[in-house]
C-alpha cells in the first residue's frame, strides 16, 4: 500500500459535495493536506472532524465571481495553493431521449457545470500556484 504525506500542502477540490470529489477531499485530508472544498451541495458528513484543515464553501461553481472570491480567500489564508482537483460535473443527458431531441436548456446547464466551472476554477487557482 502506497502512503502519501501531504502535510503542509493545500489542495482545492471543486465538486467535493459527493462522489469522486468527496473521496478525493477525504483522501487528501487523511494524508495531512489542508483542503478547500467547494460544491453546490452541502458539506458531506464524511468531511466532519477536519475543521482545522478544511474550508468548505457551498456555492455555484458556474459563478466566476463566487469561485474567485472563495479561492482568493483560501489561497491567502493557507499561504498558497499546491493542488487542484477539478471534478465537478453532472450527467443530465438522460433527461432526453436522444441528442436530436435534447432540450437546449439542459445542454446549457451541463455545459456550464462541466466546462465553465472547470475554467473558472482553473483560472482562479493557477495564479496562486504560480506565486507559490
Amino acid at each position: 500500500m502506497v502512503v502519501f504525506d501531504f502535510t503542509g500542502r493545500h489542495a482545492v477540490v471543486a465538486g467535493a459535495g459527493g462522489g469522486m470529489g468527496e473521496a478525493i477531499a477525504l483522501a487528501l485530508l487523511d494524508a495531512g493536506a489542508s483542503v478547500t472544498a467547494i460544491d453546490v451541495k452541502a458539506r458531506p458528513a464524511s468531511l466532519a472532524g477536519y475543521d482545522d484543515r478544511l474550508i468548505f464553501a457551498q456555492g455555484d461553481l458556474t459563478d466566476a465571481a463566487f469561485v474567485e472570491q472563495v479561492i482568493g480567500a483560501a489561497g491567502s489564508e493557507r499561504g498558497g495553493i499546491d493542488y487542484l482537483a477539478n471534478v465537478a460535473g453532472v450527467l443530465w443527458f438522460g433527461r432526453d431521449k436522444s441528442a436530436l431531441d435534447m432540450d437546449l436548456g439542459v445542454w446549457d446547464d451541463v455545459f456550464n457545470i462541466n466546462l465553465k466551472s472547470f475554467v473558472h476554477t482553473a483560472r482562479a487557482v493557477v495564479p496562486h500556484m504560480r506565486a507559490g
